[in-house]
Formats: structure tokens, C-alpha cells, sequence
């Protein structure tokens, strides 16, 4: 049985047919996109869960826009950059700087395609996240209708949105009621350091069944993998600790 995911990532021809101009590049670079009804699912899922989700759509954004744009050669840049989302999706700690999001930009190649758009927003969001600010839920619906005008299937895409957000609410469930905030409070903090970690696993692998065990298993595989000294994203084991991490870096 095919997995719906990888129908959703995969390229038919019809794709080319996909619009991207000026007006596609302001409307997707624009944070007032509203869309109650996605917000009002959005906002039950984990502060975590939040970097798993746009790191899934980021690696869907990529992958449609590198067929769109096949003139732009952007893997070797972007590999990182999604890789310490991942990490990020474990701890905050991990990510490293507030300018994530902009120095790769070139003008001449990627100022206008979704690349902008979709790194635009993740950059602040990621930003807001290593600041614990509570509001980075709203982001996503940005990823989420970026993502969404890429596909080509926009049945297949609802459809795998929905059951994706409704199973993560379900496993990774918010700790907070944005209602009960004051959203004004630009003092307002919240520390997600209880919030269990979320694996690539939980998007991607259809085999993958959650449980703490497996989990810590998946993470502490993928860990084990990273070179943070060849990320510039990520800090090393020294620089999390100065930051306040709890525990041992890279190991769960």
C-alpha cells in the first residue's frame, strides 16, 4: 500500500503547471494570512510538535520547489538548515543564533521563488522558538498553504494535513490554552523543557509506532549521527550548557 506521504511528495507532470510570480511571493511572505479554522487545530498541538510539523512541510516546500526551479541548486545549503530543525524539535538548545533564516540568501536566484517565502517565515518562527516566546503556532498556517499551493493534489493534501494534525494533537498534545493567554505580554515565556521530544519518524515512517522507547531509540540514533561542528546551526555540547540545558547534549 502506498504511503500518503510519499504520494504527496511525489512530482507528476501537472506540477509545472504550478503558478509562482510576484503576487504568490507577497501573499506567502505576508504573516497576516488568516485561516481560523487551521489556527483553532494548529493551536492543540505541542510547542515541539510546532518545528516537527514546519520541519515536514519545509521538507516538502524544498522538494516541490526544487522541481519548479530546477535551474537553482540549493541541497547542499538547505541540508543543515533542515537537519537542525529536526534537532531543534528535540530541544531549543540545540539551535544556535537568531539570524537563521536569512544569510543564504543570493538575490539573483532565490529571492522570489518559495524558497524566500517558506525561509522568511520558518526564520522567524525558529527565532520565536529559541526565545521560548509562546505565539509559534501561527506560522504554520504560512507552511502549511505554501505547501499546500505546491501540490497538486489539494484532496490528497487536506486530507493528509488533517489526519497529520489530528494524530500529532493526539500524541503531542498543547500544554497551554491560547485563550487563557495575554498574548500582549512580550515578557511571557514558556518552557518546553518537560514537552516530550518529536522524531522524523512520527511524520515519515508509517512503520514507526510511537512509545517512549522508541522514540528515545529514534533519537539517540539520529544524534549519534550529527557532526555539529560542520552545522553552523547547531551549538555544541559547551555552548548548550552555557545556554541552561538540562542533561547530557546530544543524548536523550
Amino acid at each position: 500500500m502506498t504511503n500518503t506521504i510519499d504520494v504527496i511528495f511525489s512530482f507528476d507532470n501537472s506540477q509545472s503547471e504550478i503558478r509562482w510570480d510576484k503576487d504568490c511571493h507577497r501573499r506567502f511572505n505576508n504573516l497576516l494570512i488568516e485561516n481560523d479554522r487551521l489556527f483553532n487545530v494548529l493551536e492543540k498541538v505541542s510547542y515541539k510538535a510546532v518545528i516537527g510539523l514546519a520541519a515536514t512541510l519545509t521538507e516538502l516546500i524544498q522538494q516541490k520547489s526544487e522541481k519548479l526551479f530546477t535551474h537553482i541548486n540549493t541541497a547542499k545549503e538547505f541540508a543543515p538548515k533542515i537537519e537542525s530543525l529536526w534537532v531543534g524539535a528535540i530541544d531549543p538548545h540545540y539551535l544556535k543564533t537568531s539570524e537563521y533564516g536569512w544569510k543564504y540568501f543570493d538575490e539573483n536566484k532565490t529571492l522570489l521563488t518559495p524558497y524566500a517565502a517558506n525561509w522568511f517565515v520558518l526564520g522567524l518562527m525558529v527565532y520565536q522558538y529559541i526565545e521560548s516566546s509562546f505565539s509559534i503556532h501561527r506560522y504554520l498556517i504560512n507552511l502549511s498553504m505554501l505547501a499546500r499551493h505546491l501540490t497538486t493534489n489539494k484532496k490528497l493534501f487536506d486530507k493528509w494535513l488533517s489526519e497529520t494534525l489530528r494524530k500529532t494533537a493526539e500524541v503531542f498534545p498543547c500544554t497551554y490554552d491560547y485563550a487563557d493567554l495575554n498574548l500582549d505580554d512580550v515578557n511571557a515565556r514558556y518552557d518546553c523543557s518537560d514537552d516530550a521530544s518529536v522524531p522524523r519518524e512520527f511524520f515519515f515512517d508509517p512503520e514507526f509506532k510511537y512509545s517512549e522507547e522508541a522514540t528515545k531509540h529514534v533519537l539517540n540514533t539520529f544524534l549519534r549521527s550529527l557532526d555539529y561542528n560542520n552545522n553552523p546551526w547547531l551549538c555544541t555540547p559547551e555552548e548548550m550548557l552555557a545556554k541552561g540545558f538540562k542533561g547530557t547534549p546530544y543524548e536523550v
